[in-house]
Parts: structure tokens; C-alpha cells; sequence
């Protein structure tokens, strides 16, 4: 028969027993956590190791843009590209890449440059909207006075053979051109007539002699069909300036539709008034006052060949 005395050292003897067992077993689950812990206290560099590498890594303040500029273009595995001067380039940097720690991957532009082709000045003489100042034929009775700039010594030719083959009469060529190669070909050449017909005061019609003068205009521009005419209304210096620019403006007008009546193209002709902004002479006798009721042409396309 057992006795309560019996069964305590029973339950005694057992929790002994799980206590031992307890012990025997701990190292097998505690030793992992530590081998664990110290692992990845292990992996991470110690500070002065840190610090070590950032300073490595950091670039030096006496490097300049462009030898950055030129080791990233040797390190890059991209074939080389041709810049165009008028475009914005930019070299890029990899600084501080990842890797297997996982820190941060930044991009530095270095070297931003932003350049454009230089505006020069023309070389050659402008009208105040900056198109070329055109090249100026004066017709006297016997002689054809050339000025200006031309780009070319055969522009220049091409244009004393054309003055005399359109002269009234027979006539000298007197040339003040100068060559210089930078001036379109394309530049106009304006023609003004000292001995044509004029407009009588306030009127703007076109009389039949005049109109004889204009048949030669209509005949250069048949003979040469890729040249345009630009027509300019003048006016002498007596009267308001609204009513100089207003006879100006119905003399060109009427000029140009003379010539679209023998057969011009309109797409061809242009018109402009400048009133009495522009006199040939300024004395106030009669032939000085006739001598501003004119108009004048320019020619566009004259030296192209």
C-alpha cells in the first residue's frame, strides 16, 4: 500500500529528472542565437573602417569639370558621339554605387555647358529691317554710275553688261563696286532713272510716255522670269507728310498695275511709299521738284545667273 509520503518523492524524482533533461538540452537551442548574432555584428565594417571607405570613395575638391568629364567618357562602354556645338551637353558621374551593402546610388551632372553659335555682325551695309542695302544703278544720259557691293567680280560684270544692254542711250559704265563674298547673291540692285518721265504734281496716272519706259521694265522681267520687282513711290517735298505718302503710295500702285496689264505676274511685284523721305534733290524750283515725282525699282534675282 503507497503512501502520500511515497508519492512526493515520486513527483520529486520526476521534476529532477525534466530539470537535467532541461539542462542537457539548452546549448543546442542558445548556441544558434549567439552564432547568429555574432555573424552579422561581424559583417558590418567598424566605424573607423567606415569612415575609411567614404573618404576613398569621395571625390578630391581640386578635380576639375573637365578631367571628370573625360574619365567618365573613357569608363563608358557607349561608342563615342559627334556634339553638335549648338546643343546642351552634359557628362554624367556614378557616385557611391550600391553594391552588396545596399547603400545608395546618386547621379552627378558635371560639366554642364550650354554654347551657341556666335551672331556676327554683316559686313556689308543694311536697310534699318537688317536685309542687305542694295546696289545702286544711277541712268544719266551717258553714263550708268554703279555702287555698293556685290559678292563676286562676275556678279559685278554680269551687272555692267546688263546696265548697258537697258540704257536708253548709249552710255560709260562707271563702277564703284566693291567684291566682298559674304553679300547674298540674292542682294538687290536699285535702279534709278535721272532722265525718265515724271508724275506732273498730284497725280499718280500713267502717261503714255511713261509707259513706254515701263515697257523695258516688263521686258527684263520676261527676259528673266526668276527675278522679282520691288516698285517705290516717291513724292516731292511740298504738301503734309500724309499727303506725300499718299500720292507716293497711288504712284507705285499704278505702276505695278501697269505692269501686271502687259502680262507681269502679280506674285512678282511688290509696292512701298516713302513720301518725300527720300529726295533725289532738294531745291524748290521746278525741275528739282520734278526730278522727286518718280518711282524707282529694285530688282531681286538680277546677279543670280
Amino acid at each position: 500500500m503507497r503512501t502520500s509520503g511515497d508519492d512526493s518523492d515520486k513527483r520529486h524524482w520526476t521534476w529532477l529528472r525534466v530539470a537535467g533533461i532541461i539542462v542537457v538540452l539548452a546549448p543546442f537551442f542558445v548556441a544558434p542565437f549567439f552564432l547568429v548574432s555574432y555573424l552579422i555584428s561581424d559583417s558590418k565594417p567598424s566605424p573607423k573602417l567606415a569612415n575609411s571607405i567614404a573618404t576613398s570613395t569621395k571625390p578630391t575638391e581640386t578635380t576639375t569639370d573637365s578631367s571628370v568629364s573625360e574619365t567618365v567618357e573613357q569608363r563608358s562602354p557607349l561608342p563615342p558621339t559627334t556634339r553638335d556645338p549648338t546643343t546642351t551637353t552634359e557628362a554624367t558621374a556614378v557616385v557611391g554605387s550600391g553594391g552588396a551593402n545596399g547603400g545608395p546610388t546618386t547621379t552627378q551632372v558635371l560639366g554642364a555647358s550650354t554654347t551657341s553659335p556666335q551672331t556676327q555682325e554683316p559686313t556689308y551695309p543694311t536697310l534699318p529691317d537688317g536685309t542687305p542695302a542694295p546696289v545702286v544703278a544711277v541712268f544719266d544720259l551717258s553714263t550708268i554710275t554703279l555702287t555698293g557691293m556685290v559678292p563676286s567680280q562676275a556678279a559685278a560684270d554680269r551687272l555692267s553688261a546688263l546696265a548697258l544692254a537697258n540704257s536708253q542711250t548709249p552710255a560709260t559704265v562707271v563702277s564703284y563696286l566693291t567684291v566682298n563674298p559674304s553679300v547674298p547673291i540674292s542682294i538687290g540692285v536699285r535702279v534709278i532713272e535721272l532722265n525718265s518721265v515724271r508724275f506732273p504734281p498730284a497725280s499718280a496716272v500713267v502717261m503714255p510716255e511713261h509707259a513706254k519706259e515701263l515697257d523695258r521694265v516688263a521686258n527684263v522681267m520676261r527676259a528673266l522670269p526668276n527675278i522679282s520687282v520691288l516698285v517705290i513711290g516717291h513724292a516731292d517735298q511740298r504738301g503734309t507728310e500724309a499727303a506725300n505718302f499718299a500720292i507716293s503710295d497711288a504712284r507705285a500702285r499704278s505702276v505695278v498695275n501697269y505692269l501686271v496689264y502687259v502680262g507681269i505676274s502679280a506674285s512678282r511685284l511688290s509696292s512701298r511709299a516713302v513720301g518725300a523721305t527720300d529726295l533725289l534733290v532738294t531745291g524748290n524750283e521746278e525741275t528739282s521738284l520734278a526730278l522727286n515725282r518718280r518711282t524707282e525699282f529694285v530688282f531681286y534675282g538680277l546677279l543670280i545667273q
